[in-house]
């Protein structure tokens, strides 16, 4: 990984599945339901056991296809985030993503929450920044109908030409990595956080779990903590749990 994309930052820890099902805030990033990779199942599950005062959506929870792929397991799953914020066990903030944006409206009418471009709040003295990624991202067409049609055109080659969805989730993380993607999103989230003057930013988009401290990111500017907490698609999932104390990066098996 190139020394540009900062340091390891010691304000995250990584874990397994065992940890402490206990947090402020919970942040789950590109669920991408409507895919075959998803895993909605599990999503919802890991939603009934932890216990939370926040759940930030970051992006990418539906795919282009919208709500017309959606298996039962995705209905289910939409239902339960309703009803978190229906019955105000939590507050929940649906940021939008460049898979799930033109929804707003319908996410809105179907499932009661807003989605927000981005958010912001404050904590111990720090200011957070929440944000999907994309905007930070130069290898997305410019058109949004374009970008759009990719999408959907990446939907039906799993549907239709991959049985397990694999070779084409195969390809997506072969151009990340020849794009640098991570490195392209890492620093230009930080470098706009700091512009805010945030002390943290988080993101998804990339589908790869990350932490990294910028401290260089201009005279004048504050260091920024970048994370990012990957997505439900991978492998293997992760998401990120927000204390008082850190944050921790929960990788499930």
């Amino acid at each position: 990984m190139p020394r540009r994309l900062g340091r390891p930052a010691p304000e995250v820890r990584r874990v397994g599945p065992d940890t402490e099902p206990a947090t402020r805030t919970l942040v789950l990033s590109d669920l991408h339901l409507g895919l075959k990779t998803a895993r909605p199942a599990a999503v919802r599950a890991t939603l009934e056991r932890w216990r939370f005062e926040r759940l930030v959506l970051l992006g990418d929870i539906l795919h282009d296809g919208g709500f017309d792929h959606l298996c039962a397991e995705a209905w289910r799953l939409l239902r339960r985030l309703r009803a978190i914020a229906r019955e105000g066990r939590a507050e929940v903030l649906w940021l939008a993503g460049n898979h799930d944006r033109h929804l707003a409206p319908l996410i809105r009418d179907l499932v009661g929450i807003e989605v927000h471009e981005s958010w912001s709040w404050r904590s111990r003295g720090r200011r957070f920044l929440a944000v999907h990624g994309d905007r930070f991202d130069p290898t997305l067409p410019r058109s949004a109908s374009l970008a759009r049609l990719i999408g959907l055109g990446y939907a039906w080659c799993m549907r239709r030409l991959s049985r397990d969805g694999d070779w084409p989730r195969r390809l997506d993380r072969w151009w990340s990595r020849r794009a640098g993607l991570q490195a392209l999103v890492a620093l230009g989230a930080a470098a706009w956080a700091a512009e805010q003057d945030a002390d943290l930013v988080l993101c998804g988009h990339t589908h790869a779990p990350l932490a990294r401290r910028f401290a260089d990111l201009g005279p004048d500017r504050p260091p920024v903590t970048y994370v990012n907490a990957g997505s439900w698609v991978e492998p293997r999932p992760s998401f990120l749990a927000l204390d008082s104390d850190g944050i921790r990066l929960v990788q499930l098996a």
